[in-house]
């Protein structure tokens, strides 16, 4: 466990009521001004952070969680103690209040849960949804498996890791059959719950910022009251909670005192006078009870004289003097030790030493009040004294090993956080060198798939260029075959002619021989003789009749045209 006095050293958190502190509570009826012990912070609480809030990434909703087993189920031996699930949660809510978260850590890098770890090492976490509200788990003192998830929708109640009841959004349990419908999201809810418990154990603990506390806090408590309607809406549930309300109570008395004081601490700086009464007035009420259970010694007696002067209600500090004037003779005078005690006393910067009526580290026990600058103790009506300076010396010895401790830690811390800042600066040095390679490899592929689709582009021209040359030269192959053909054509068109003509001549030539030289015209050239009277036809005589011959023509068988 870290130790928590590292961030304790003049912390906002666990400063003490002081003169604004007085003045509200300075008409407060006598029932409030009855003292008390003080209260020590709780032991894993670390101081709020001042100054600007971190970012806080929302958890995943419950469709978004990663997968994970379904979660195992079973059923509870006494159905009767369906609501023990729920209303142990409850009780650990009214313990809680509203006092801050005592830590939060990183999770899944930028989720920032809050966690109140009891003193008990019992533990609820709360982180925020992405819709708003917040995702509760909760866990019994030394066990990692929560036996209660809260989500927006339904809550889960785990047996040790076995879910065994579901209730719905007004806090009904639902039936078996529905139950086991709601097996395979309860072991998603089931294994982060897991994983956030282990986280919140081993990583580094860090303050939850005090402006994201301010924020969150109303919401908060108005789920806290709404979960406290369904309960008393619900006949099974208010039952339940009648017959063990004052088992529960008993057991978170103690942690309640703490817890109520720290919230009061919380309201007094930021000016809520109404609010810290409230809470004032509820750790007083919680100590007497667990004081009257035995789980935490009674509060001192309250004697006469005490606390008479204008310092009443504040401790030792201012009412010391007071008191001892007016009560002489009737006690030691001290004014009553309250819940917050005085205001802290200026401290050296190199004894950063526990404030007043704040324990050492570790340290449990409640038999010391606050006190002015050197520490308080408990009210005691020992005229000697001789006690009650052994007591002093006793507390200055320990107030002394706290500083010195403190200072140890605190330079343990800052040691820490240069060592934090290089590792960080390192993370952030590689960080960009991987982003600088990631954008130099970005840009060699980028160049890389230019040079491709140049090549590509390239090659496809020429594929193209030698496709489009293949088809001139098909188309030039069948030009040439079609000039040949009508060469072709052509010669045979020539040839016929010429055979034709050959022909002609062949006839003019058979027909002039036949026909003998051309006559003398008396031009003396070649001339037509003139026409002679045609013969009469001759006769054959044949058994079959008579045969008739037309007259020899000469002009017949020229065979002119």
């Amino acid at each position: 466990m870290i130790d928590r006095q590292k961030l304790l050293g003049g912390a906002a958190r666990w400063l003490f009521l002081g003169t604004l502190g007085a003045t509200a509570l300075a008409g407060c009826n006598q029932q409030s001004a009855q003292p008390t012990a003080a209260a020590p912070p709780p032991l894993a609480a670390l101081a709020l952070a001042p100054g600007a809030p971190p970012p806080m990434a929302p958890a995943p909703a419950a469709d978004a969680l990663p997968p994970a087993p379904p979660a195992s189920t079973g059923r509870l031996a006494n159905a009767g103690d369906n609501y023990a699930f729920a209303e142990r949660a409850y009780a650990m809510n009214a313990a809680y209040g509203d006092a801050p978260p005592d830590y939060t850590f990183d999770y899944a890098g930028g989720e920032r849960p809050w966690v109140w770890r009891g003193d008990d090492q019992s533990e609820r976490v709360a982180e925020p949804l992405p819709g708003g509200g917040e995702r509760y788990y909760y866990y019994e003192p030394g066990q990692q498996t929560p036996y209660l998830v809260r989500d927006a929708d339904y809550s889960y109640g785990y047996d040790h890791g076995v879910l065994v009841v579901v209730y719905d959004r007004q806090g009904h349990v639902l039936p078996g059959d529905e139950m086991a419908r709601q097996a395979e999201l309860a072991g998603r809810f089931l294994a982060r719950a897991e994983a956030i418990f282990a986280a919140s154990q081993q990583q580094q603990r860090e303050a939850v910022a005090e402006a994201n506390w301010a924020a969150r806090r109303a919401a908060i408590q108005n789920q806290q009251a709404e979960w406290a309607a369904e309960q008393s809406a619900d006949q099974a549930w208010q039952a339940y909670h009648a017959d063990h309300e004052a088992q529960e109570q008993s057991q978170w008395d103690a942690e309640r005192y703490r817890r109520e004081a720290e919230a009061a601490r919380f309201a007094q700086s930021i000016n809520d006078a109404q609010l810290a009464q409230q809470d004032l007035q509820a750790a007083r009420e919680a100590q007497a009870r667990a004081a009257a259970a035995g789980h935490l010694p009674p509060p001192p007696p309250q004697g006469p004289g005490q606390g008479q002067g204008p310092g009443q209600g504040l401790g030792q500090g201012q009412g010391q003097g007071q008191g001892q004037g007016q009560g002489q003779g009737q006690g030691q005078g001290r004014g009553p030790a309250g819940v917050f005690g005085p205001p802290p006393a200026p401290q050296p910067p190199q004894a950063q030493g526990p404030l007043p009526g704040q324990p050492p580290a570790d340290h449990r026990g409640f038999d010391h009040a606050p006190g002015g600058p050197q520490g308080g103790l408990p009210a005691t009506n020992n005229p000697a004294g001789a006690d009650d300076a052994q007591r002093r010396a006793a507390l200055e010895a320990k107030s002394k090993a706290a500083a010195d401790a403190q200072a140890a830690a605190a330079a343990q811390a800052k040691i820490a956080a240069e060592h934090q800042a290089q590792l960080q600066g390192q993370a952030a040095a590689a960080s960009q060198a991987k982003i600088a390679a990631d954008r130099q490899a970005q840009l060699q592929a980028q160049a890389a798939a230019a040079n491709q689709a140049r090549l590509a582009t390239e090659h496809q021209a020429q594929l193209q260029g030698q496709a489009d040359a293949a088809n001139q030269a098909k188309i030039a192959e069948a030009h040439q075959a079609q000039l040949q053909a009508q060469a072709a054509q052509q010669a045979k068109i020539a040839a016929a002619r010429q055979a034709e003509a050959a022909k002609l001549a062949s006839d003019k030539a058979r027909i002039a021989v036949h026909a003998g030289p051309p006559p003398v015209t008396a031009q003396g050239g070649p001339g037509k003789p003139p026409a002679s009277p045609p013969a009469p036809p001759t006769a054959d005589k044949h058994a079959g009749g008579e045969h008739h011959h037309p007259p020899a023509d000469s002009n017949a068988v020229t065979g002119t045209k």
